[in-house]
Parts: structure tokens; sequence; C-alpha cells
């Protein structure tokens, strides 16, 4: 397993796959590749809130060994991979199970952040979860190596995600300050200050 876990899975977007999506959805390439990342990132987060739902893993990584998607991708040495479309339809089952009811308001979130439209990021979410599991079922990812992954990484995928999906998953303003202050008091004290004052 890579060291760091988002890196990696961005890793595998690459300009051909961007350019695809950009064709199909017809959206600028920018704005699909930060899309993408913070997908994952929103992801991964999801994922490590109920990193005690061993349970919740299982399932996950069932539903997705016999999925379409995974059964197709191919990550190969190369790092650039070629999906179908089945991620249209295979991606709602797990997003629900990491994100319950919050799923349309979180794909909502992305469409306003970052600039695309809402059917855009409902499927750059599924393809997002699919890449996601498909890695972590090839790399026979075990719960407990991956929740301390999550865990020390936590932080580095809360930067790639906006303020209003950070809220919606539950995390704190102090973990987010807490983070900025470790690259900086100026900015973490800065960042405090802007986000509980209203001018």
């Amino acid at each position: 397993m890579a060291t760091n876990l988002h890196t990696q899975l961005t890793s595998f977007i690459s300009p051909f796959l961007v350019s695809k999506f950009s064709k199909s959805y017809d959206e600028s390439e920018a704005l699909l590749k930060r899309s993408i990342e913070t997908s994952i990132s929103t992801i991964l987060i999801g994922l490590d809130n109920k990193s005690e739902e061993h349970s919740l893993y299982d399932e996950l990584l069932e539903y997705i060994s016999k999925s379409e998607f995974y059964s197709d991708i191919d990550f190969g040495a190369t790092k650039s991979i070629t999906v179908n479309n089945s991620f249209n339809k295979e991606g709602h089952q797990p997003l629900h199970l990491i994100f319950s009811n919050k799923k349309e308001r979180i794909s909502e979130m992305i469409s306003n952040e970052v600039g695309i439209k809402s059917e855009t990021a409902s499927a750059i979410l599924n393809f997002s979860v699919m890449l996601i599991f498909s890695y972590l079922k090839k790399q026979d990812q075990n719960i407990k190596s991956l929740q301390a992954l999550l865990s020390e990484q936590r932080r580095i995928m809360l930067n790639c995600v906006p303020e209003g999906i950070r809220i919606l998953l539950g995390v704190s303003t102090f973990e987010v300050i807490e983070d900025e202050t470790r690259s900086g008091f100026g900015s973490g004290i800065y960042k405090f200050f802007l986000g509980h004052f209203q001018f």
C-alpha cells in the first residue's frame, strides 16, 4: 500500500481519462480533475468516519468484487487506467453505505464548490468510489492497516475538501485549525478568526 493513499489514487487519473470525462460531460478538464480529487478525499474521510464498522468494509469489498467495474479495471504498471461506464449504475450502493442520506447533498456541494454540473458531480462521485474500492480490493487491503493509514493521512485529505463538505461530514473547526497551525502559526490563527467572525 502506498505511503500516501490519496496521492496514489489520484495518480491513476491520467490526462486521457480526464479528457474522456471532459468530452462525455462537457466540462473543463481542470475542473474535472479537481472534482475527482475532491471526491476521492471526501469518500476517504467518509470511510475514516466509519472505519470502526468492520462489517461495512467487508460488505463494500464484497460488493466491489462482483461489480463490472472491478472486473474490467486494470491499474497496470503505468498507472494509466481506462474504465467502462458501469460506475454510473454501480457507484450508488457503496456511496449510500458510506454517506447514507448525505450523498445527494455532498454531490450538490461538490457541484457548487468546484463549479461543475450537478449530474457531473454525481457521476464523478460514483466513479471515485468504485475506483477507491477497486484499488483497495486489488491491494487486498485489510481494515486494520487501512484504519491506521486513514487516521494518519486524515488532515492531508481534509485540505482537499471544501469547508461546506467538511462540516457535512462532521469535521470540527478545531480539527482543521490544528492542521493549519502545523504549517504556520500565523496562518492558523488567521483562519480561526476568519472562520468565527463575520464582517
